[in-house]
């Protein structure tokens, strides 16, 4: 009674929330705690994904993901060198092997950072910012979705493949080929 069929999870809540449990959480010299629970928690994550990725697609309609992008409002400026600095962390501790504090700190930032706080912000720019201020939230926007997916994809590779593909950038490949963000 002790031992759980992967299978069974797997069916239940989907490989990339059973996935994600087996990895957050699972530090160097401890016991993983793998309960129902938990695998549902990152399946509940997968549906966040879908639903961060529903805003920003309806909110920036006719626009593509400009890969040189540089006329940022102030604060759209401060988000991005946050995440960029994210992303350098996460890149450092991703080639030491700490794909746990990786996993952690991505769904952190996801949810929190970005679903909880930059999406319920970005409502009132889109809606009474001015023209300047729309078209940089929307390319941030863009921009933090597409690297999101990218740093996600070795934790989720099923369902941010799937997003990846109704993103609007030019000269796309599959995600799994994709250059990992700088």
């Amino acid at each position: 009674g002790n031992v759980i069929n992967p299978i069974d999870y797997v069916t239940k809540f989907g490989t990339d929330a059973f996935r994600m449990a087996l990895i957050v959480g699972n530090t160097p010299g401890s016991s993983l705690a793998l309960s129902e629970d938990k695998v549902r928690a990152y399946k509940n994550f997968a549906n966040k994904l879908w639903n961060i990725t529903r805003f920003v697609l309806s909110s920036t309609e006719n626009e593509t993901v400009e890969m040189d992008f540089k006329e940022w409002s102030t604060d759209d400026k401060k988000l991005k060198d946050e995440l960029d600095s994210l992303l350098k962390e996460i890149t450092k501790e991703m080639d030491e092997f700490k794909f746990y504090l990786v996993a952690e700190k991505l769904y952190a930032y996801t949810w929190r950072e970005f679903a909880d706080i930059i999406l319920e912000n970005s409502k009132e720019i889109l809606k009474n910012g001015t023209d300047s201020d729309k078209k940089s939230r929307k390319q941030f926007l863009l921009h933090t979705l597409a690297k999101l997916l990218k740093v996600l994809h070795p934790f989720a590779p099923y369902v941010t493949e799937e997003i990846w593909a109704s993103m609007p950038v030019k000269d796309k490949k599959l995600l799994i080929i994709e250059t990992w963000p700088s």
